[in-house]
This record gives structure tokens, sequence and C-alpha cells, in this order.
């Protein structure tokens, strides 16, 4: 993804696991692709687009954006991001995790891996931290999913289901390691493929950061504060996994929103194995 690390609790956020539920593995191999607007206050601040593979057993991830304008006074700057995996017992489960992220001011490069939910190697290119930066512990490492995986979640046989709302996301970006804590709010129509409405449920969400983040970080602070925050998942057609497609954040100056433009899902041929 293209966007700034300040702005990686708000980006990451909507990518992007799964720690409870019950899924099946995926049927058959699709791609799902979706193209984001960011805007605060209704104003565009950036684009992003994602795409994912899921095949029966393993999956793919990337998502590339950037995020700028007069409003983008949190997050500026570009990036992406890849990750691979596999699919067990239909969850997605990291295996490698690749970040680069661009500013004006700094470059960030991030590369780790997985070994059943625990970081086993970890190498982030980076500036020298901020000595207010707190401290990752090494349990902070396990039991963890990246952004990207973290939001795609396992459904029951009804996805629509309060169940796929409620869980606990832990999610390790390299540099930080939080918590969101998702609870079902409501069921609600979004257009999709070609402008058809599709049947989406909405969560909230509350952000808990634990570790590796500024004790001063001004977005921190601003999530943290118990804000109206939701996500929108709608169901990648073909399996049991859904993905987001809109998440909002509300603030006095004006709510700042990801907006899927257009997303669409894509069978692919079945590769044998």
């Amino acid at each position: 993804m293209r966007w700034n690390y300040r702005g990686t609790y708000l980006a990451l956020i909507a990518f992007v696991a799964v720690e409870a539920g019950a899924g099946a593995p995926a049927c058959a191999q699709v791609r799902f692709d979706a193209r984001y607007t960011l805007s605060m206050a209704g104003l565009s601040i950036g684009k992003l687009t994602w795409q994912t593979q899921l095949g029966t057993s393993d999956y793919s991830t990337m998502a590339s954006g950037q995020v700028s304008g007069f409003l983008s006074l949190l997050m500026t700057g570009e990036g992406k991001v890849a990750v691979k995996g596999q699919i067990r017992d239909g969850r997605p489960r990291p295996a490698s995790f690749f970040a680069a992220v661009e500013r004006v001011d700094e470059k960030i490069g991030i590369r780790m891996t997985f070994d059943d939910a625990r970081v086993r190697e970890l190498k982030v290119d980076e500036p020298p931290p901020e000595s207010d930066r707190v401290p990752i512990a090494d349990w902070h490492k396990v039991g963890v999913m990246d952004p990207l995986s973290a939001f795609l979640i396992p459904g029951p046989v009804d996805p629509m289901a309060r169940e796929t709302c409620e869980r606990s996301l832990a999610i390790f970006d390299g540099r930080r390691r939080y918590e969101l804590t998702l609870s079902f709010k409501r069921t609600d129509m979004i257009k999709g493929d070609n402008d058809k409405r599709s049947m989406a449920i909405v969560c909230t969400i509350r952000f808990t950061p634990m570790s590796g983040h500024r004790a001063s970080s001004p977005l921190v602070k601003f999530l943290s504060e118990g804000r109206d925050i939701e996500v929108w998942l709608v169901p990648i057609a073909g399996t049991r996994i859904l993905a987001p497609v809109r998440l909002s954040v509300a603030s006095l100056v004006g709510n700042m929103v990801l907006q899927a433009d257009e997303f669409e899902t894509t069978a692919l041929a079945l590769s044998g194995k």
C-alpha cells in the first residue's frame, strides 16, 4: 500500500486474520480486486488498490496506494505491501510479508516471515527509532497476523451472521503491534461488481495499541479515543472468506472514509495441485 507509516493504523485497518470463527477452505481459485478512495471531510486524499488470489491451499495478496493532499495531515507518502501464505482449515496463515514505504523524509523497508502465527524472522530498514517509541516485547510477535491477512476473514455458513464480526485481530506490521476488536453492528447494502448491490456485514472496531508506536503519536491518540469506527465486509464469491470494502472513522472535523469504488471477484482455473 502506499501510505506513510504514521497512517498505517488507519490504512492497514482496512486490509486488511483470523483468530476466531469456523471457515471452510476456498472451493475454487478466485481473485478479488478492489480499488479504494480515501477521503476526509468528503475530499479525496488518496487512492489504494488491493488484489488477493485465493487457492485451495494457498493465497497471495498485495496492495499499493498513495496518500496526499492538503487535508492529509496525519498521513502522506506511498508504498507497497505483499504477502504470501497458506490456507489451513479455511483460514489464511501468512508465511512471508514485505512492505516498502516512502515519505518525503524517510524510507522504510520491512521483510518478515511467519511460522504458524509466530514471527520467525524480521528485518526492518528504517531511520533510528524515536526516543518515545514503546518497546516491542517478544511475546507481542506470537499469535499475530500481518495487516493484509488479518482482514481476509473466514465466515460461518451464513457470512451475515453476527459471529463473523465477533472476534479480535492481533496484528503486527513489523514495526507496531496492535489489536482490533470487532463487534457486530448491522447488515447493509453496498455497490459492487458492475454496480450491483451486494449485502455487507458492518462491524464496529475498537483499536488498542500494544507496542512499537510512539507514545506521543497524535494518530494513535486519535484512534484510541473510543471513536465510532466501522468496517464493511463482503463475502468473496466461491469462498468462505470476507474482505473489507469500506472503513469509516468518525471525527468532529469530518469523517475519514476508505471506500471501495469498485470491487469484483474473478474465478480462475484450478492448478490441478
